[in-house]
């Protein structure tokens, strides 16, 4: 059985999982793809494709404490707004 983890301590495992054990076998051809890293395992599934990787990951780990990463970026998706949205039509 899987022991329940707080938010921080999966994203503290995960980014250690990521940075040491899988970061030093990727290529510079990886940047942008996502990964998908089990905390428990150490098992992942990387793909360009976000949807394919996910697909995977849960058919490969179906019962996974679950951490995801995108290559080369501090983050998985980033959300805002552009200048030009702003605009003021005064």
């Amino acid at each position: 059985m899987t022991a329940v983890r707080a938010p921080s301590e999966i994203s503290v495992i995960g980014r250690a999982i990521f940075r040491e054990q899988i970061l030093p076998n990727l290529s510079p051809s990886d940047k942008g793809k996502v990964i998908f890293i089990d905390i428990e395992t150490g098992g992942y599934e990387i793909d360009a494709d976000e949807c394919a990787a996910m697909e995977r990951f849960m058919e490969r780990f179906p019962n996974a404490v679950g951490w995801s990463e995108r290559v080369g970026y501090p983050y998985v998706h980033s959300f805002g707004y552009s200048s030009a949205f702003w605009k003021n039509n005064d």
